[in-house]
């Protein structure tokens, strides 16, 4: 991508640069602003009289949306509360603050003169799948609608508007053509993480979605972390015989019952030094970590805990998985790495799926025994 601003400043990653970058060509360009308000916000861009954007208004106590638009109309006025999400996951209850009566009554009283309004929200993420805290209340959409936006107009009426707009445009379409997976990929290449944007966590959400995976177990999550100067994407493989419980609380007590209060499941991991390895973690149910238990349940519950925690390993052993390796931390019965890096993604996926077979049979032998 020559000559692309974003790139080129390196900001293609800062969520407050692709906002003033929207923000500036919806102001400046009415050919944009027409079809942003029909693409990303559902509205009728005929209604209204006078449109604009404003970025990082405080919205009082709720906090500060990434866009606000205000919609003069001959009827009623709105306001668009638009929330952009890059890299970044969603700050706590960050979406349902922004929806909130407050925030709306403030932002009103601020840009309207506090006039009645009407209002609707807008979550625009890079993931496809990430979804708002305030669910319905907010209407979904991905950046990949910027190239929808700009291949829908013909005639820029402003140059700076057309170059920001098509240079994001450019990115993003980069950045999703890693939701495409072949057989004949090179599994480590595509995983990179190019542009700073999480490409490679894009991908490795579509590769390890299309693992068959054995009876009953089935994907709970994926995840993006970054601790100790290590990033890595992750994802968890369980069934439901695999956490029959978990711990409760009464009067202030919490109990763990040895018998029921675990979670078994597979983690298949790749970190950005271009390590793939697969885990298997016995933690409890819901997970805490261990200090937090040994402040919080009885140390007997916790032995008794632990003591079947190794009985289960020991037995596990013994089933002579020779592509495990067994031990690890506290959370960690046995792990597997990938080290082939020139692999292609269907070797990767048939290793991981013959040796997640192996392990679920044995994992469930000796829950069976036990």
């Amino acid at each position: 991508m020559e000559s692309n601003i974003f790139t080129v400043l390196g900001i293609q990653t800062r969520e407050d640069c692709v906002t003033n970058a929207i923000a500036y060509a919806f102001n400046s360009s009415a050919e944009f602003r027409y079809r942003f308000l029909d693409v990303m916000c559902g509205k009728d861009p005929g209604n209204y009289q006078n449109c604009v954007a404003y970025t990082r208004l405080s919205a009082g106590i709720a906090g500060i949306p990434d866009l606000v638009i205000t919609l003069e109309s001959s009827e009623i006025d709105e306001i668009v509360v638009i929330e952009n999400k890059l890299k970044a996951e969603e700050g706590e209850d960050q979406t349902k603050r922004y929806a909130s009566s407050e925030a709306i009554s403030a932002l009103a009283e601020r840009l309207l003169a506090g006039k009645p309004c009407k209002s609707s929200f807008v979550f625009l993420t890079l993931f496809p799948d990430q979804e708002p805290s305030a669910g319905k209340r907010y209407i979904v959409k991905s950046h990949s609608e910027f190239k929808k936006i700009a291949d829908g107009i013909a005639n820029w009426d402003n140059a700076l508007a057309e170059k920001l707009i098509k240079d994001w445009s450019a990115i993003t379409c980069n950045f999703y053509e890693r939701q495409k997976v072949a057989m004949d990929d090179k599994f480590f290449d595509k995983m990179t993480d190019e542009g700073g944007l999480d490409a490679g966590y894009l991908y490795f959400r579509q590769a390890l979605s299309r693992v068959e995976l054995p009876a009953g177990l089935e994907v709970e999550e994926f995840f993006r972390s970054s601790q100790q100067g290590r990033h890595y994407y992750g994802v968890a493989f369980s069934k439901e015989s695999w956490h029959p419980g978990e711990m409760s609380k009464s009067s202030e007590k919490w109990s763990l019952d040895p018998n029921k209060h675990y979670n078994i499941h597979f983690e298949p991991q790749y970190d950005l030094w271009g390590k793939f390895k697969c885990y298997l973690h016995y933690e409890v149910n819901p997970y805490f970590p261990e200090k937090w238990i040994q402040n919080n349940i009885q140390k007997e519950q916790y032995d008794r805990y632990l003591a079947r925690r190794t009985a289960f390993s020991g037995k596990l052993r013994e089933k002579g998985l020779v592509n495990w390796s067994f031990g690890g931390g506290v959370n960690q019965i046995a792990k597997m790495e990938f080290n082939a890096k020139n692999s292609l993604y269907s070797e990767v996926k048939a290793e991981l799926e013959s040796n997640l077979a192996k392990m679920a049979k044995a994992v469930d032998a000796v829950l069976a025994d036990m």
